[in-house]
């Protein structure tokens, strides 16, 4: 089975799960942080009775219906080992819709890269509303800054935050850099994650300014890169994708992110003749083969572990490890002038130096 585009999702259920946790998990480009938690509990909630999502395009709701965006926000490793509680996503909707007023139309995607676009789903089923079948960033990025909406001028805030415990915040307006701010710091203060609901937007803005169709992609992207053999190796794995393939080679450095900083991979080709080197953060943001610069953020890099193909996150990577290195093909173009929210100099790289 190749990746196709053309099959729109009508629902989800539970048999679409593993499908959509593999294409997040790719679409994440090292980052997004671990899906199969939010697997588990999506395919709890639609086992019961062969229960489903509905999966609506912007373009099929009324122009003045209201769409949020749920998801997590918070660090990794707490992510990894805290219970994802679907009631607390489904607070913080209803937190911030009733401080809005009117009713819920649909809940948005955030980031269709890692577990967000589980989460949404997620949020979707214990809500009983459609998921809108799209998202805001294409892939997985770190600020919630970095969307299609903020690039168009629509903030995230009104926005609202749940912890553990229920505890509620709402942010009623905020700059973006004040609303990263709260984010963060409330999700610290409520044990390192919370749960998320931001960008309340109509569907008329999602039609103009989200990306479209991303619940679907990813699900066929998940659905191809399930279906593949790892006998073929990456080649024919990029060749299924529809992905460009960067460079295979074995890890022979790694230097971590510090003080804000990228970190980056070294590797060196099978016969040492080439090496290429990985930059990275919460997610990864470029490739240099020999000096040149063959794919770099917003490009969604992939690096697949050698032998099951297994696709890895940065906090995954080390020394020794034999990678093949692949760039997906895009959900959408960044508008001109967007550079500086998702390209290098938005993780602190040179654009001079990383620049195709």
């Amino acid at each position: 089975m190749t990746f196709t585009r053309n099959d729109a999702l009508r629902t989800i259920a539970a048999e679409h799960i593993d499908a959509l946790g593999a294409g997040a998990t790719l679409l994440g480009s090292g980052g997004g942080g671990d899906v199969s938690l939010a697997g588990h509990l999506l395919r709890r909630a639609l086992a019961p009775a062969g229960r489903r999502v509905e999966v609506v395009p912007a373009t099929a709701l009324p122009p003045t219906a209201l769409v949020v965006h749920a998801g997590v926000v918070g660090a990794p490793d707490v992510l990894a080992e805290r219970l994802l509680a679907p009631a607390d996503l489904a607070r913080a909707v209803e937190a911030l819709v009733g401080h809005l007023g009117g009713g819920l139309a649909a809940v948005g995607v955030i980031e269709i890269g890692g577990l967000n676009a589980m989460a949404a789903v997620l949020t979707a089923a214990h809500l009983g509303v459609p998921v809108v079948d799209g998202d805001l960033m294409g892939r997985a990025f770190p600020r919630i800054s970095q969307t299609t909406a903020a690039a168009a001028g629509h903030p995230a805030a009104p926005l609202a935050l749940v912890g553990p415990a229920a505890d509620t915040v709402i942010v009623p307006a905020a700059s973006p850099a004040m609303a990263e701010a709260l984010i963060r710091g409330c999700a610290a203060t409520m044990g390192g994650a919370a749960c998320l609901a931001m960008y309340p937007l109509t569907a008329a803005v999602l039609t103009a300014h989200g990306v479209r169709a991303s619940l679907s992609t990813c699900h066929a992207l998940g659905t191809a890169f399930l279906a593949h053999d790892p006998a073929a190796g990456a080649r024919g794995l990029a060749a299924r994708l529809g992905a460009r393939p960067l460079f295979e080679g074995r890890i022979d450095e790694i230097r971590p992110p510090l003080a804000g900083a990228p970190g980056c991979v070294t590797l060196t080709a099978p016969d040492g003749a080439a090496t290429a080197r990985l930059d990275h953060h919460e997610e990864f943001l470029a490739v240099t083969l020999d000096g040149a610069t063959v794919a770099r953020t917003p490009d969604i890099i992939v690096a697949l572990a050698a032998g099951n193909g297994a696709p890895l996150r940065t906090d995954q990577l080390r020394l020794g490890q034999s990678l093949a290195l692949l760039a997906l093909p895009a959900l959408h173009t960044w508008p001109p002038g967007t550079d500086g929210l998702v390209g290098p100099s938005a993780f602190g790289l040179d654009p001079e130096a990383v620049t195709p």
